[in-house]
């Protein structure tokens, strides 16, 4: 994964793949301060990176349990129709400090080759989803 501006990158790869949004939001790090069935800070900044502006193909999400890939779904409004971790997600690898970076290279590698038209990366840190980044990708043309 490289960043370029969007001349550089139609210059570098013939499927460039666009970051149209992405926002980071920290909740309350103490557990027993909030419902650690939701995660607001997701929410925020799943609705600020532009998640719900249009249909998801695919999500890659940094959950850790079966848990809190719920919690994340609704946390980010997606349906059952979105496949959220074609790649396997976490519970395959998970690599610490880079497990959040690699969602969203396997969002953006789905986007790339065509499989999904719009994805959704999530990435984390905290046992309870206290830091939530959400990141919008997009092909261009």
């Amino acid at each position: 994964m490289v960043l370029a501006t969007g001349a550089r990158a139609r210059h570098l790869v013939e499927h460039p793949v666009f970051i149209r949004g992405v926002d980071h939001r920290v909740d309350v790090h103490q557990p027993g301060m909030r419902d650690l069935a939701t995660s607001p800070s997701t929410t925020q900044a799943g609705r600020r990176a532009g998640v719900g502006d249009r249909s998801v193909d695919i999500a890659e999400l940094c959950a850790l349990s079966t848990a809190q890939e719920v919690i994340l779904r609704n946390a980010l409004g997606l349906g059952d129709a979105v496949a959220v971790n074609p790649s396997g997600g976490p519970f395959g690898a998970n690599p610490v400090m880079a497990t959040g970076l690699i969602r969203i290279i396997e969002a953006a590698r789905r986007v790339a080759d065509g499989t999904a038209r719009r994805a959704v990366a999530h990435a984390t840190n905290g046992q309870a989803l206290q830091h939530n980044l959400v990141c919008v990708l997009e092909g261009g043309s």
